[in-house]
């Protein structure tokens, strides 16, 4: 009966893994991220291994997260129009720089 908690805690690991890759929000994947530092940590106290665990809380689920966040803060700026990003999303090539390119 232990052993489902075991398969209980792999699949979330496995939830949490998928929704840091699949989420386009960079704030909600560091949050999926840190849940799965927190799953992972909880897993290694099942399995027996507490100093792991503990290693697991304070690098997986706090330092790395909160480095990303403040990454992510420290990298968004404010652009009043969106063509100032360079970005040629829905634009042909050449409309932005007088067409003859």
């Amino acid at each position: 009966m232990f052993w489902v908690i075991d398969y209980l805690l792999l699949a979330l690991a496995l939830g949490a893994g998928v929704l840091v890759l699949r989420l386009r929000n960079l704030n909600g994947a560091v949050m999926a991220l840190s849940a799965l530092g927190t799953v992972l940590s909880v897993l290694f106290v099942v399995l027996g291994a507490p100093d792991v665990a503990h290693s697991e809380v304070v690098v997986g689920a706090i330092a790395v997260p909160v480095l990303y966040l403040v990454a992510i803060g420290k990298a968004r700026t404010v652009v009043a129009d969106s063509r100032d990003l360079g970005e040629r999303d829905g634009e042909r090539d050449g409309e932005r720089d007088g067409g003859d390119g």
